[in-house]
């Protein structure tokens, strides 16, 4: 009999846009498939976040949310294996609170994003505490007093390649953290098509509020993204994103004003198959971070820059102290300001060839899903 996974996310909780994220939780669900386990998905929301194709509010059984979810699920033969659940009602799509609370004891390892879903802690035989956000995770529990949820998991497991260190000012919760690249499933990835002209991403204007921890503000990723403003009118090739932002924001203009293509996520990357067509499409990944991976110097790297290099598609990231831990410089290059940012560009426009070898050889050697995976699991002791 197989060995059972449990894992915890949060697909459905952007029903319309986000076919990206999705993603971030199918490489963990198709990789620990591809390795032998009987995988299960379970995620639950609040009644406030089902809403409407409009993104009004609507009842579980007509949000987007639940029929978004009930395509995944069927798409890559889910729908014995994953359940969507309203809390405090029997809402749900695909298996319900009661057949999750069955398969519960014979969970050989959950594992809990964010700590969402607590109640099998403690039935299941090893958990671990999945955090995909280094940094907010841990100042929202220690500074702002937010109940993260992180009691009560037998292994911490991050993202934040350098959470801990002496060279990250951000703080660990009081948490031992293991690290972590994110686990890719190569053979999802990988093309024969030609790139296209642009160097894309795809990102969110304004998502997570600005917070503050020893005197330092950590900003949204609009910030980033302004501090490299003028790069589209540097360099010889497109910059395109894919950028979730309000069409009424008054920095809209600019964006364009300085030669940023920008596109809807709605209409080009709104379900997992046209988020990997986007990343087909595209020459590579320009991508700006969150403040707080780069002033925090978290070693935060991206899902979605791993679907670029896995897909042939060269990276140039904004520096988060990912270069202690891997090499940079050729497929992968990280800048610190708009001067190096067309420096990087430029010498993969250069040598396009070259890097994008080298993007799939670095996704071979350190995300493939198999040697990540198997990595946790030896960390986990399953």
């Amino acid at each position: 009999m197989a060995r059972r996974i449990l894992i915890s996310g949060s697909i459905a909780g952007h029903p319309v846009g986000y076919g990206g994220n999705i993603w971030a939780f199918l490489q963990w669900v198709l990789g620990f498939r591809r390795l032998g386990f009987d995988v299960y998905y379970v995620e639950e929301r609040q009644g406030t976040d089902f809403k409407d194709e409009d993104l009004k509010p609507a009842p579980f059984s007509k949000s987007a949310n639940a029929l978004a979810f009930r395509r995944l699920i069927d798409r890559f033969e889910l729908g014995d294996r994953a359940a969507l659940l309203e809390a405090g009602t029997s809402a749900h799509v695909g298996l319900s609170r009661e057949d999750i609370d069955k398969v519960a004891p014979d969970v050989d390892l959950f594992l809990n994003q964010f700590g969402g879903y607590t109640a099998v802690l403690g039935r299941v035989r090893r958990s671990v505490y999945l955090d995909l956000d280094p940094g907010h995770t841990q100042i929202w529990q220690e500074h702002y007093g937010v109940d993260m949820r992180l009691r009560g998991h037998d292994l911490y497991l991050t993202v934040g390649l350098n959470l801990g260190e002496p060279s990250c000012p951000l703080p660990t919760g009081g948490v031992r953290w293991e690290k972590s690249l994110w686990p890719i499933v190569l053979s999802e990835w990988a093309t024969d098509e030609s790139p296209g002209p642009a160097f894309t991403t795809v990102a969110s204007w304004r998502d997570y509020s600005w917070v503050e921890y020893r005197g330092v503000w950590y900003a949204q990723k609009a910030e980033a993204f302004k501090a490299v403003l003028e790069l589209p009118r540097r360099v010889s090739m497109p910059i395109e994103v894919c950028l979730s932002i309000a069409d009424s924001d008054p920095e809209l203009p600019a964006l364009r004003a300085n030669g940023w293509q920008v596109v809807s996520p709605r209409e080009r990357v709104g379900d997992p198959d046209s988020y990997r067509r986007y990343i087909h499409g595209s020459r590579g990944e320009f991508s700006p971070v969150r403040p707080i991976c780069s002033l925090g110097q978290s070693g935060w790297f991206s899902d979605r820059s791993g679907c670029y290099l896995a897909a042939g598609r060269p990276v140039v990231m904004e520096d988060t102290g990912l270069g202690r831990h891997v090499p940079t410089g050729v497929g992968l290059l990280t800048y610190t300001d708009v001067e190096s940012a067309v420096r990087c560009l430029e010498a993969v426009q250069r040598d396009y060839a070259r890097h994008a070898l080298a993007a799939r050889e670095f996704a071979r050697e350190y995300l493939d899903s198999d040697r990540v995976l198997s990595r946790i699991l030896a960390l986990a002791r399953v």
